[in-house]
């Protein structure tokens, strides 16, 4: 077995003998009575935001920063995001230690400095985006510490490097090291942009997370456009997908592997060489893992479906159904009831659809991990190469007229068919905006199933016609979804118009609770 291995299981060992809060250290204590408001509130917003769950805690600290940041008082600041941390339930009650705050305090204080130097540059609006996203990573990872997933990670990271094979046009070899780096950490822990931005950050300035010199942060204040840029670069790099999809379709038997060890991490090396045990084992952590598969798939579609009904329901009362009445002096409801449910509809049947060929799949996890751990099964190597390229120049411009042609006639034909049943202009566009998130969605709720297969399964026809007439409007989806935090007119009524003044309430119960506390025990 491999010294990271060994490190791997020793990392999992420690993490199952966390520290538990002693008399002698005070903790932050929060009213449950609160808590439960505050928790009920953030389930609410996330519908609205649709975002992976694992980011949930991260986009709570980055929109507290975003709130008040810059505020003076970097203790109050670092206390507030704590205890907000805690109301919501994205951090246990009286588990907390009250010097955190200082710790987090300091955090925001070193990142104050790299705002300030670069307040009169011209990119500063983007690059302070992109520093609140670094230190919402950070407080983060100081407030919930990824121990285990750091040690996967380069478990994961040298095997596959032994494994990888380049071709020869892939990628240049400079960059080799630090794309399969980066693929690593989207894969197996669904890293996002922001956190591949602050890891990369820490290879290149590992001092900075370790209480570093007022000279030092100085230095990096100063280098901060170059830095912004290299890393820019680095994690946008052309061919990054081209890793992502060949690391992702391995990513699995680290976290089986990861599973095996947090049930007995004390036994693991035991179970390891009793091979037919092992086996059963792995088995047995596949099914597992396909079954929380399906009930993240649920939870995602509830998700999916209730943020497309309660979107579509509040658009078609203030655009949809004032168009009909007051501008066509209609009161045609079928358009407006179709544009409500056909989109949640629609969504639930594609993601209901999703299936996993498990026996095979099976096999074939049990194989590699065999011959991960060098114990059996048949050797296997990581193979990235470019895909397969496609006419430039005159052919390509050819390309992309029939790929908008496509678009068009797909577009032509579903609004002709919608003006059939007495769609207006408005009802179509509505129906059109929503389609092409369905689809999108729809794609990436099946995407998940990448994430658990392991074997090669082709596409049918019926696929392949889906990609014909539908992937330009998916693409539209795509887009949509992206910028859509940007334009979401309830997020931003929410995060600024609601949350504040809550979040004030909150305090002020919590803080009225403690006094009528205090005023009991004086009885």
């Amino acid at each position: 077995m491999s010294s990271l291995l060994e490190q791997l299981v020793s990392t999992v060992v420690s993490s199952k003998q966390r520290v538990k809060p002693s008399q002698d250290e005070d903790v932050i204590t929060v009213s449950e009575t609160v808590s439960a408001a505050a928790s009920a509130y953030e389930t609410m917003r996330n519908y609205l935001e649709y975002d992976e769950e694992h980011l949930f805690r991260r986009n709570a600290i980055r929109r507290i920063l975003k709130r008040r940041f810059g505020e003076d008082d970097f203790k109050a600041l670092s206390s507030d995001i704590i205890h907000e941390l805690i109301w919501a339930r994205y951090l246990p009650n009286k588990e907390i230690f009250v010097r955190t705050i200082d710790e987090v305090a300091a955090v925001l204080e070193k990142y104050q400095v790299l705002f300030d130097e670069i307040s009169n540059l011209q990119e500063s609006s983007s690059i302070s985006l992109w520093l609140i996203d670094m230190l919402s990573t950070e407080i983060e990872y100081h407030l919930v510490p990824p121990l285990v997933n750091e040690q996967l990670a380069l478990f994961a990271y040298q095997s596959l490097k032994q494994r990888v094979q380049w071709s020869a046009t892939a990628m240049a070899k400079e960059d080799e090291d630090l794309a399969l780096y980066i693929g690593v950490h989207r894969c197996i822990f669904k890293s996002n942009l922001p956190t591949l931005r602050y890891r990369i950050f820490l290879l290149y300035y590992p001092d900075w997370k370790t209480n570093p010199s007022s000279d030092f942060i100085k230095q990096i204040a100063k280098n901060l456009p170059l830095i912004h840029t290299t890393i820019e670069r680095v994690v946008n790099h052309p061919l990054r997908d081209v890793v992502f999809r060949a690391v992702q379709r391995h990513a699995i038997n680290y976290q089986i592997l990861l599973d095996l060890i947090e049930k007995d991490p004390e036994g693991f090396f035991t179970l390891v060489s009793n091979q037919s045990a092992f086996e059963k084992e792995i088995k047995k952590a596949a099914d597992h893992r396909y079954q929380q598969f399906y009930v993240r798939l649920r939870r995602s579609l509830v998700r999916a479906v209730i943020f497309l009904f309660f979107t579509k329901m509040i658009l078609g009362v203030i655009i949809e159904l004032p168009y009909d009445v007051f501008i066509l002096k209609t009161t045609n409801y079928i358009p407006l009831l179709t544009n409500i449910f056909f989109h949640p509809f629609i969504l639930a049947v594609i993601g209901l659809s999703v299936r996993i060929p498990t026996k095979a799949n099976t096999e074939k996890i049990t194989e590699e991990i065999l011959s991960l751990l060098n114990i059996g099964g048949k050797p296997w190597v990581l193979l990235i190469k470019k895909r397969r390229e496609w006419p430039r120049g005159f052919m390509g411009g050819v390309f992309h007229g029939i790929y908008l042609l496509l678009f068009a006639l797909t577009i032509t034909i579903i609004s002709s068919i919608l003006r059939a049943l007495d769609f207006n202009f408005v009802s179509i566009f509505i129906f059109l905006f929503f389609l092409s998130l369905v689809l999108f969605f729809g794609l990436r709720l099946r995407g998940g199933r990448r994430e658990m297969v392991i074997v090669e399964t082709g596409s049918g026809a019926f696929s392949t016609l889906i990609d014909i007439f539908f992937l330009p409007i998916i693409r539209f989806g795509r887009f949509i979804s992206l910028n859509a935090p940007r334009i979401n007119i309830f997020l931003f009524f929410l995060d600024f118009i609601i949350e504040a003044p809550f979040k004030a309430l909150i305090r002020l119960i919590e803080g009225w609770l403690a006094f009528l506390k205090e005023k009991k025990e004086d009885i």
